[in-house]
């Protein structure tokens, strides 16, 4: 084994344990305004959240710094071809920061509702992205002689990709309702164990057919096997 084999397989753990902390971060944000009945609802399912959501984006950081020092050609080629995706990604999660943090500075109802939706959107929108960007990853993009994207938004935003997106979104909101079921007390619990069951099968169903296509489309015997 080289030093480029050890050096993708830390960044694939890096990589991995971000989706995996901060998907069920991201279920939760979506799960505010799918799961909770009320302003009180919201508040339980943020507080769940609370200590943990801030630590888990360690992750990114970490990981998108050990894809820039061992493979910079890839870190360029992929954060400037997936340039409008990552941006509202990165928009997404600053403004998150600021409605975890902001929501409480102020009594009023309207303020508060502000920024529960805010969070509830920013929670959505890169549980979405992050699959877009992975199915177009998996699947592959056009690169010049350059190393540079060759391709369009169109491309970006194909069919594939859109399923990938919903794959993810799915899965995460399917994780966040498994953290709110072990998390909580109260009514709010058993609905949330009713809502992983659909979500878990929901993204099964999603799952499926997007592993089917990317094998069929790109895969091999081995990613047929594997799948």
């Amino acid at each position: 084994m080289q030093l480029h084999d050890i050096w993708f397989a830390v960044i694939a753990v890096l990589w991995t344990g971000y989706f995996f902390l901060e998907g069920f971060d991201f279920g939760v944000g979506v799960l505010t305004r799918v799961l909770a009945r009320g302003r009180s609802e919201r508040r339980v399912l943020i507080n769940t959240i609370g200590p943990v959501w801030d630590g888990n984006e360690v992750w990114l950081i970490t990981a998108a710094g050990a894809t820039f020092a061992a493979f910079p050609d890839w870190y360029a080629t992929l954060f400037s071809g997936f340039y409008l995706p990552l941006l509202l990604v990165l928009v997404c999660l600053i403004v998150r920061g600021v409605a975890f943090e902001y929501r409480a500075k102020r009594s009023e109802t309207s303020w508060q509702d502000r920024w529960e939706l805010a969070l509830f959107v920013t929670s959505l929108l890169p549980a979405f992205l992050w699959g877009v960007i992975f199915a177009n990853i998996v699947r592959g993009v056009p690169i010049d002689k350059d190393k540079n994207y060759a391709g369009d938004l169109a491309d970006l935003f194909g069919p594939h990709a859109l399923l990938g997106g919903l794959v993810t979104l799915t899965l995460f909101t399917f994780h966040g309702a498994v953290f709110t079921a072990l998390k909580t007390t109260g009514d709010i619990r058993p609905r949330a164990r009713r809502l992983a069951t659909a979500l878990g099968l929901a993204s099964a169903a999603l799952a499926v057919p997007f592993l089917a296509w990317t094998t069929l489309d790109g895969g091999g015997a081995w990613s047929a096997g594997a799948a």
